[in-house]
């Protein structure tokens, strides 16, 4: 339980702090569907899931193509709740964003995104590992990309590749 606590106090000040040096937030909310899992034989299922990143990003001094950053993401496993395994349906993950922006013509860009990081279904008593990779193209502040996302559950020997579609909008600010 106090642990629970301590990692909540430290996500809600890892925001704060964020929040306050951040020249750009970004919401991408997506859809993840499941190309196939690897490890536990038994699940041959859709293991899909929704959710959103919320990411705090800072641009490099050197160009305002990239900016890198913390992000927060929630998420909800609808299919994993359905399987045998001691999965919660509910999970966070945390670690850092790389963005890359160029311009194509006019307001329209062309986008790339990696996120690598830590999630949990089981409200950080165990972390797995996610990395996820998109590409898209973004007009103003709205975007659309498609990746590529593995998440590994080390306790459940299984390895999930996933299609995430990402709507995102970024506030500069």
């Amino acid at each position: 339980m106090i642990k629970n606590k301590f990692f909540l106090a430290l996500t809600i000040f890892f925001i704060i702090t964020s929040v306050t040096y951040a020249f750009e937030l970004l919401l991408t909310p997506s859809y993840s569907y499941t190309l196939n899992s690897t490890g536990d034989t038994s699940i041959q299922q859709s293991l899909d899931y929704t959710g959103g990143r919320i990411s705090f990003l800072i641009p490099t001094q050197d160009s305002e193509e990239i900016s890198y950053g913390p992000y927060v993401g929630f998420f909800y496993n609808y299919e994993l709740l359905d399987s045998s395994q001691n999965i919660e349906d509910v999970g966070i993950s945390l670690g850092l964003n790389m963005k890359y922006t160029t311009n194509i013509i006019g307001n329209l860009n062309f986008l790339v995104s990696a996120y690598g990081g830590v999630h949990t279904e089981d409200y950080f008593q165990n972390f797995k590992t996610e990395i996820l990779i998109n590409g898209g193209i973004s007009y103003n502040n709205l975007s659309l990309s498609v990746g590529y996302e593995t998440r590994y559950y080390e306790e459940e020997s299984l390895t999930v590749n996933y299609l995430p579609i990402s709507l995102g909008v970024s506030f500069k600010f």
